[in-house]
């Protein structure tokens, strides 16, 4: 028996919440969004497996035995049904077990040769199961028993977190001088809250002008304003809607180079390219009285184009391709994404007389 303890349960929130509910899903446990939040959901999933485990508690709290039978589950779903004449990765892992382990001597090749069936056979019959050489369910569970029996059991809840310091999201506190993903993350959730299609630059580097964003936002939602990213200003961040899904959702969209024609620009040309799973977003603005025209090129014929005006809906979506647009002035933005595989493309925009 394990001495237990309370990992997880309904209400938190933030990478360790994903971590399991990749697990779960892994485990066809789970069909829910990954979104990194401990709901009802999530907590059905974590009922359903361990209600398939006589020594869990089937109550959804997470425990450090269920995250235990969790990380064993997980390393068993990817292990293939190894026997002699098999090759690849999994006879790799196979043999360095064997030697790493010191249980016996075997050139680390990925052949399941004569020499690794006895070895496995020899383990097979000091563990009490059938020894017949191949490598399945219960072997591989002997081997992974084996390997994980000397370590600690909070090591091993560690260890099935990729060793994470923190629940939430984004490290805290976030402040002025602090760079990094944690600070990207930041910066684009800031700029989605507030619906500016120009906002702070995305920069990974927490500034003057991304403090200034967060006094903003502390001040918006009643809070201190001091610019440092706590606890309670990460709550409200969870409040407005910061979860896995839209981190992932804004760590995908990449602002391109903004395009301005009020110091008497006649056109900008850029090329570019959005990567698979990718949105680059351009921004410009005209000045009163002016008409620009759009031609947008994607070379291989594979890149959607999406026209917006700053408050209004979208007012245009094409596969690109040798586009001509004819717009009113004003202040516009728009997006340009991947059909299939990386969008190369030739964006020209116009200044135009009428």
């Amino acid at each position: 028996m394990t001495t237990s303890f309370i990992v997880l349960e309904v209400g938190a929130a933030g990478l360790k919440v994903t971590k399991l509910q990749e697990a779960l899903k892994q485990l066809n446990f789970y069909f829910g969004t990954v979104d990194g939040i401990f709901g009802t959901k999530t907590k059905s999933a974590v009922i359903k497996f361990q209600q398939s485990y006589s020594h869990l508690p089937d109550n959804g709290l997470v425990d450090a035995e269920t995250i235990l039978q969790l990380d064993e589950d997980v390393w068993l779903s990817a292990k293939e049904v190894l026997r002699e004449g098999c090759t690849g990765e999994d006879v790799k892992a196979l043999q360095e077990i064997f030697t790493v382990f010191d249980l016996h001597t075997l050139i680390v090749d990925g052949y399941f040769g004569r020499k690794t069936k006895a070895a496995v056979i020899w383990f097979q019959e000091n563990r009490g199961l059938q020894a017949d050489g191949v490598v399945g369910k219960q072997t591989w569970a002997a081997l992974y028993r084996y390997q994980v029996h000397d370590i600690p059991y909070a090591d091993r809840v560690k260890a099935f977190f990729g060793e994470l310091e923190t629940e939430s999201f984004i490290q805290l506190p976030l402040q002025k001088g602090d760079k990094g993903n944690d600070v990207l993350v930041l910066q684009k959730f800031l700029n989605y809250v507030s619906g500016s299609t120009h906002g702070i630059l995305e920069d990974g580097d927490f500034g003057e002008a991304t403090e200034q964003a967060v006094k903003n936002f502390q001040q918006s939602s009643g809070l201190t304003s001091d610019g440092c990213v706590g606890m309670q200003t990460y709550q409200e961040m969870l409040a407005k809607g910061l979860n896995q899904q839209l981190i992932n959702e804004l760590l995908s969209i990449r602002k391109s180079k903004s395009i301005n024609f009020t110091n008497g620009n006649e056109y900008e040309v850029i090329e570019d390219a959005a990567i698979r799973g990718e949105t680059v977003i351009h921004r410009f603005e005209v000045a009163p009285k002016q008409n620009f025209r759009i031609v947008i090129t994607s070379l291989e014929n594979n890149a959607i184009f999406e026209l917006f005006k700053v408050g209004e809906p979208r007012i245009y979506a094409e596969k690109a391709s040798n586009v001509r647009l004819f717009l009113e002035a004003g202040e516009y933005y728009f997006t340009v994404s991947a059909i299939r595989g990386n969008a190369t493309y030739k964006l020209k925009v116009e200044s135009i007389n009428c």
